[in-house]
C-alpha cells in the first residue's frame, strides 16, 4: 500500500464518503436505502458545507489581516526609506563641509601669503582683497554643493549594491 499524499490525508473522509455513496449508485436499491442514503448524504453535506463557511470566514479574516501587516510593512518601508536618504544627505553634507573647510583655511592661507602681497605691490587697494575673499567664498559654497551631490551618489550606489 502506497503512503498517502497530504492532500489524501486531509480529504480522506470526504473521499471516503465520495467512495461509499459512489458504489451506492452504481448498484440497485430499494426507494427505502436510496432515502435513507440521501437523508445521510444531505447530513455529510450540510457539515462540509457549514466547515466550508467557516473556514472561508477564518481565510477571510487571515487574509485581511495580511493585507494589513502588509501596509504596514509599506508604509514602514517608505518610513525608512526616508530616514534612510535623510541620513544620506545629513553624512554627506557633513562630510562635504568637512572637505571644503580643509580647502577654504588653505585657499585664505595662500590668498594671505600669495595674493594680499601681489595687491599690496599693485595699489594696495583693500577692495580687491575682499574682491578675491568673496569669490573664494562663492567658489567654495558651489564646491561644496558638488561635493556633497557627489558623495550622496556614491552611497546611494553603496546601498544598492549592498542590498543586491
Amino acid at each position: 500500500m502506497s503512503k498517502m499524499t497530504r492532500e489524501e490525508k486531509l480529504f480522506r473522509r470526504e473521499n471516503e464518503i465520495l467512495t461509499k455513496y459512489t458504489d451506492l449508485i452504481a448498484k440497485e436499491n430499494s426507494p427505502e436505502e436510496t432515502s435513507k442514503a440521501l437523508e445521510k448524504l444531505t447530513s455529510k453535506y450540510g457539515d462540509l458545507l457549514l466547515q466550508t463557511r467557516f473556514m472561508t470566514w477564518v481565510s477571510g479574516r487571515l487574509e485581511r489581516k495580511l493585507q494589513r501587516t502588509n501596509r504596514e510593512l509599506i508604509n514602514n518601508n517608505k518610513k525608512l526609506q526616508t530616514t534612510l536618504d535623510e541620513l544620506t544627505r545629513a553624512e554627506a553634507t557633513r562630510s562635504a563641509y568637512a572637505i571644503i573647510y580643509f580647502i577654504a583655511i588653505v585657499l585664505f592661507v595662500l590668498e594671505e601669503f600669495l595674493v594680499e602681497p601681489l595687491i599690496t605691490e599693485l595699489g594696495g587697494n583693500v577692495g580687491y582683497g575682499i574682491l578675491i575673499k568673496l569669490a573664494i567664498v562663492l567658489l567654495l559654497k558651489l564646491a561644496e554643493n558638488i561635493i556633497e551631490r557627489k558623495i550622496r551618489m556614491n552611497r546611494k550606489l553603496m546601498q544598492r549594491k549592498s542590498r543586491q
